[in-house]
């Protein structure tokens, strides 16, 4: 039988274990159901869940820019420092994010580059035939 009575029962922690135990850890005074260390895992758990429904809406579209990556990288790097994510989690998306960044957006470089104006004898800012007709073989 509990020393406890249904009183004092009231005011503990009312997180239940998976072996069906309850946690019997005073309650703080600020959260109505669970002690310091289940409502911060809690906080944590909601805000973990917010920022991947952040992250999830960045790369829901069938187009991914630059700027998704960045924002979603500007989110989660505050999350890390406060403590929702694990860095070694942050780490593994920072670098899935990378790999994206590489798939997804290609550098801009063309096949065959234009021969600067001092090479072919044209002055700058003019354009010969010679020069594009150079460029296309």
């Amino acid at each position: 039988m509990s020393s406890l009575s249904p009183k004092d029962r009231v005011s503990l922690c009312s997180f239940t274990f998976a072996g069906g135990r309850r946690c019997l850890t005073p309650r703080v005074h600020n959260h109505p159901h669970f002690c310091f260390y289940h409502a911060q895992k809690e906080a944590r758990a909601r805000a973990a869940e917010t920022l991947g429904k952040d992250l999830a809406y960045f790369f829901s579209g069938s187009y991914l820019a630059a700027c998704d990556l960045s924002t979603a990288l500007a989110r989660l790097i505050p999350a890390v420092v406060r403590g929702d994510v694990k860095p070694k989690t942050a780490h593994t998306v920072a670098y899935l994010m990378q790999t994206l960044a590489r798939l997804r957006l290609p550098r801009r470089r063309r096949a065959h580059p234009l021969p600067h104006p001092a090479q072919t004898g044209t002055p700058p800012g003019s354009t010969s035939l010679a020069l594009l007709t150079s460029s296309s073989k």
